[in-house]
């Protein structure tokens, strides 16, 4: 009985954590585009796995996305928790479903911070979504260039280092 308050608790305090720090990322002020330097990768050609030309999409179709994500990573990590909680399963199933829990928490702060960079390339709004190794990038984009994909590669494999990344554009539809 200690032990599963100590874990629920302990879950609580990493959620609660993990929230501050996409809200205070969210919050922080943008950075000039001069800040931001990329340095040349003579690699950074070989990273480019996909390139999709055209995507229709605008930003509320961009919230509704992360909403159903959201909802869809909440009912999962609920399903975890109540796991946790349980004398019904092993311990090592426990631990098994915390480290998915503390995964999904890496994957939403992650997929926000990139959100936020890739913001302040240009971009007016871009979604990242992890599933696993594979990343996908949609940005809303007048332009479509390679150059500006591996910008968005890199910054990606900066933050998920062994990722599969998908760049889709989309023009403004708002």
């Amino acid at each position: 009985m200690q032990l599963q308050k100590k874990s629920s608790w302990l879950l609580a305090l990493l959620t609660l954590v993990a929230v501050i720090s996409v809200y205070y990322l969210m919050d922080s002020p943008k950075q000039p585009k001069e800040a931001i330097t990329l340095t040349e990768d003579v690699n950074q050609k070989a990273a480019i796995q996909y390139v999709t030309k055209e995507v229709s999409s605008s930003s509320p179709l961009f919230e509704e996305t992360r909403l159903q994500v959201s909802n869809e990573r909440n009912q999962l990590r609920q399903k975890l928790t109540q796991k946790i909680t349980s004398d019904e399963y092993f311990v090592d199933e426990q631990n098994q479903a915390s480290i998915e829990i503390d995964t999904l928490n890496k994957e939403e702060s992650t997929e926000a911070i990139l959100e936020m960079q890739i913001k302040s390339l240009g971009f007016p709004d871009a979604l990242v979504q992890i599933e696993g190794a594979d990343v996908s990038v949609t940005v809303v984009a007048n332009k479509l260039s390679k150059s500006r994909a591996n910008e968005i590669i890199y910054l990606v494999k900066k933050e998920w280092e062994d990722a599969n990344v998908q760049v889709n554009f989309g023009t403004k539809n708002y």
